[in-house]
């Protein structure tokens, strides 16, 4: 390497931010796409591809070898998040020319073409970028289209940028808005997301989401008007219309028979809301439907009407003080005294507050259970009687399984 490439090679590596800021520029000055996204993206993903790309043209130089696969790897992964951005191959090989004609002009500003050497120098380099630019081309496209056709094959298929603006509660902007006036969602009109998350990181095999995907259509049918579907990292979301109570109904009835066969995944069913924005609210619903719906030992298909108590507990500042004071008692006197305590209170709310069936599922005396339950208001002055202290108990067994992850008794999911 000579010593005029390795002196370019070092100013342009000391320019990087600057080269940077001037590729974002360019793009969203010379590329339409690249101008609608917003600038999380543009900052957070697109800048920094753009100088990976610099650094290994710079470190490739410097060590006279050629491009690695991991470089490509990497870039066709970029390529991915293209799709699901709303860049169209088009501007996104154009990007890459773009790319190319910058650090181009990067090269001429700190090497002297007047001098033989120099001369030399910026035709090396530009040699290098014209075949990074090539090579990279069609690795990018083949990624893209190999995306395009898994994911976003089915004209149905909800593009990935207008997913995130409908359940990131962000207000839509007009690029947003038009997307929504293509699409077959009525803005006005009532919605529940129905969540399907990946139990287990999915990494790049995309074959499950996408199955996934299609399951989704073939059990979630609305009467009123189609579904969107979308995919986003490791989970399928759909936006179902409903009209009234009974299309809700019909809804959960389609997403528990839908989670009976989607092995992997777990599901929750938000409420329904009123128009675009309300989607927002409807999947945040389904979130939380799915994170306790998995701890706390629901079904499959968990709606967040089901776990709206541990909802309202899990958030509840006063949770842990309200454990110690009712089942971290009974846990405590357990313990020492084999007194199955917890249980009781356990199998007592699970069997509908009836002693003899409470006392049968235990195989002992009613009077046995009634005495459990004077012994609980002893030991925590809460009243198993009392409507309200009975809630309070009840809800201090069910931080064990969100906070413990198991039944507070530890005979298994309450």
């Amino acid at each position: 390497m000579s010593e005029v490439l390795h002196t370019a090679v070092d100013e342009i590596e000391r320019r990087l931010d600057t080269v940077g800021d001037r590729l974002v520029e360019s793009y969203t000055t010379d590329i339409l796409d690249y101008r609608g996204l917003d600038r999380n993206t543009l900052y957070g993903d697109v800048l920094p591809t753009a100088q990976r790309n610099v650094e290994e043209l710079l470190t490739a130089l410097r060590e006279e070898r050629a491009f690695t696969e991991a470089t490509l790897d990497g870039l066709r992964r970029s390529a991915v998040r293209r799709v699901h951005q709303g860049v169209s191959l088009e501007a996104l090989l154009h990007a890459y020319r773009v790319w190319g004609q910058v650090v181009w002009q990067e090269v001429l500003a700190v090497t002297d073409t007047n001098v033989a050497e120099g001369r030399e120098c910026a035709l090396e380099i530009a040699g290098r970028v014209m075949s990074y630019v090539d090579t990279v081309s069609v690795a990018v496209a083949q990624s893209y289209l190999d995306e395009v056709t898994g994911v976003l094959g089915d004209r149905e298929a909800m593009r990935r940028d207008l997913l995130e603006a409908l359940i990131s509660g962000s207000p839509l902007n007009e690029r947003m808005r038009q997307r929504l006036r293509t699409s077959a969602l009525d803005v006005d009109g009532q919605y529940a997301v129905v969540l399907a998350r990946s139990l287990q990181p999915l990494g790049d095999d995309r074959q499950s989401l996408r199955n996934a995907r299609v399951g989704a259509r073939r059990h979630l049918r609305p009467s009123s008007s189609p579904i969107l579907v979308g995919i986003r990292e490791d989970e399928v979301v759909t936006i179902y219309p409903v009209a009234d109570n009974d299309e809700y109904s019909a809804l959960v009835a389609e997403a528990r028979q839908w989670a009976v066969e989607l092995s992997g995944f777990a599901v929750g069913v938000g409420r329904p809301h009123q128009a675009a924005d309300g989607i927002a609210s409807s999947y945040a619903e389904a979130e939380e439907a799915v994170r306790l719906g998995s701890a706390g030992g629901h079904p499959h298909a968990t709606t967040f009407t089901e776990v709206l108590l541990d909802h309202l507990v899990s958030s509840s500042p006063h949770l842990d003080t309200l454990h110690d004071e009712t089942i971290g008692r009974l846990q405590a006197y357990d313990r020492t005294r084999n007194a199955q305590l917890a249980l009781t209170l356990r199998v007592y709310h699970e069997h509908g507050f009836s002693l003899a069936r409470s006392a049968a599922q235990l195989n002992v005396h009613p009077n046995t259970v009634v005495y459990r339950l004077r012994r609980i208001h002893k030991l925590t002055g809460y009243d198993p009687n009392d409507p309200d202290q009975l809630l309070l108990l009840l809800l201090g067994l069910k931080r064990a399984l969100y906070v413990d992850g198991q039944a507070a008794d530890g005979a298994g999911d309450w």
